[in-house]
């Protein structure tokens, strides 16, 4: 029982000079780093002008945190690769790259202002010109926002948006408000040619109104 707890001591006296090694350690580190922070000499500038027991005892310190440095593996971008930044967009969404030949699309960037439907038009028109994949027209969306409009899409719940026509429903839902007045067949009906003008002017008014109507049929 003496023996075993004789052993028991050493092993605790040498856990507590390790533990003391070790903060000595760390104070020294955190010396230096206060000295490259204030501008003061560094241990390798000031080495030269100590005695050798000093000196030898910076060395040994310099030494292993080469080691360490040695022994630690920098942080690259190959190994972020599975790190990605939020986006409301589905994985299957965002893998899909952009054509070596792609331009970005010259439209007004949308603010909430105007007409967001024509907005959309517009830019299918533009994007169309280049790619027809859906995952693209989801990817380069954002980039025709601006203002509120841009800091919605923002806010919008990661993994949120599976394909172009749920971001398209979302855009319009939100920015409903901004929907100019539309004619709908009502309108037609109503119109009628006064006495005074010609059938050319009533026909052209007509199309005028016709024109005005969305999702109008035939």
């Amino acid at each position: 029982m003496e023996l075993l707890k004789k052993k028991n001591e050493e092993e605790v006296q040498g856990m507590k000079r390790e533990n003391e090694e070790e903060l000595a350690a760390l104070r020294r580190e955190n010396a230096r780093m206060k000295q490259k922070l204030n501008g003061e000499p560094t241990v390798q500038e000031t080495i030269e002008g100590e005695c050798p027991l000093t000196r030898n005892t910076h060395l040994r310190i310099e030494e292993a945190e080469s080691s360490h440095q040695e022994n630690t593996q920098p942080i690259s971008m190959s190994t972020l690769g599975t790190v990605s930044c939020r986006s409301p967009f589905m994985e299957s969404i965002m893998e899909v790259p952009l054509p070596s030949t792609w331009k970005n699309p010259t439209l007004d960037k949308y603010d909430r202002t105007t007409d967001p439907d024509e907005h959309v038009d517009a830019y299918i028109m533009q994007v169309s010109l280049y790619t027809a994949e859906d995952a693209l027209l989801c990817r380069v969306f954002p980039t025709s926002l601006k203002g509120a409009a841009l800091s919605w899409f923002t806010q919008l719940l990661a993994y949120s948006i599976d394909c172009f026509d749920t971001l398209v429903k979302k855009f319009g839902a939100q920015f409903a408000t901004s929907n100019p007045h539309h004619f709908t067949f009502i309108a037609l009906v109503n119109i009628r040619q006064e006495k005074t003008k010609s059938l050319r002017t009533f026909v052209e008014r007509f199309g005028k109104v016709v024109l005005n109507i969305r999702n109008l049929s035939p």
